[in-house]
């Protein structure tokens, strides 16, 4: 199925401009982040305890945090979630079945005719928060090293594989910086989602790099700039429909998927439009920036040999 029939696009021509949107979102993420003291952990990583209460119908969030705070609960985050309410204490020392108690005990008494009830409880201690950390650093680390060698072994040029994981790099951390901007928590879930899109936007760079290095091949006596923007002509059908499918998909976790996977979803929401825009608008332009670097250098030495 062809969507887009004979495109034209002159895409590498257009690249200076999409640097500046990704710089732009880079550095919003980066201000965001310092702005707001680093990244906002989720207990997973700095231990803590989710309790998630359920009523029979919805309650007002200001009455409750009232309810919470007059009772001397404090310092916790409280998040509506249909009938139910997720709350969460980033304290590392807690004993999680007493505090517990104490909260459906003052929730009972304000809000007896709701009938809360607790759904869910999960505590993390410090020790399991900071190797679960230690386990998401290392597998970020290793899966990045791992791309970096499958497309260098691949395309026999570590330059493919280099402009591969940039890209990768960009839609992560945006999809990073975007989490923050908007004060969502970074847990275990959503490190899983930032590794599935690792890989769901370092195959639909491949197909590209793919199309490029076969009509390198082929056609020898075209342009390499010209090979760059038929390649990603060539392929703009497929990489729209593949982004759309995918996106149907995750749009349908997002809305329906339950609070559970809400994160992962929106992880993945936001990275494949990202991803799709970077393998387009940012990968291929990479390895033409770098060859043409490649050519002033090789004319720069062949100047100065000249000279002598």
């Amino acid at each position: 199925m062809e969507l887009l029939k004979k495109t034209n696009v002159d895409f590498v021509g257009k690249r200076y401009f999409f640097y500046g949107v990704s710089g732009f979102f880079i550095l919003l993420g980066i201000v965001s982040i310092i702005l707001r003291g680093g990244p906002n952990y989720g207990i997973d990583f700095v231990g803590g305890l989710l309790i998630q209460i359920g009523f029979d119908k919805p309650v007002e969030m200001v009455a409750l945090r009232s309810t919470l705070n007059e009772a001397g609960i404090t310092g916790t985050e409280l998040q509506s979630s249909g009938n139910s309410v997720i709350l969460r204490v980033k304290h590392q020392n807690i004993d999680s079945d007493a505090f517990a108690a104490k909260v459906i005990d003052v929730l009972s008494q304000k809000y007896m005719e709701f009938k809360p009830v607790i759904e869910r409880k999960e505590f993390v201690g410090p020790t399991v928060g900071r190797h679960l950390a230690k386990q998401a650093y290392l597998a970020v680390v290793f899966s990045m090293l791992g791309i970096i060698v499958y497309v260098a072994f691949r395309f026999h040029s570590g330059l493919w594989g280099t402009a591969g994981v940039v890209a990768l790099f960009h839609d992560v951390f945006i999809t990073f910086g975007l989490f923050s901007v908007l004060n969502k928590e970074i847990t275990v879930t959503v490190v899983a989602a930032l590794l599935t899109l690792a890989g769901y936007s370092i195959n639909d760079t491949i197909v590209i790099f793919d199309r490029i290095r076969d009509n390198l091949r082929f056609y020898t006596k075209e342009t390499f700039y010209k090979i760059l923007n038929d390649s990603i002509n060539q392929t703009l059908s497929r990489t729209v429909i593949t982004s759309f499918t995918v996106f149907i998909v995750v749009i349908g976790l997002f809305l329906f998927g339950g609070e559970v996977i809400h994160d992962f979803a929106f992880a993945l929401l936001i990275g494949v439009i990202i991803g799709s825009y970077s393998t387009i608008f940012i990968a291929s332009p990479l390895i033409y920036e770098w060859e043409i670097f490649k050519k002033k250098r090789m004319q720069k030495i062949a100047t100065l040999k000249y000279k002598k």
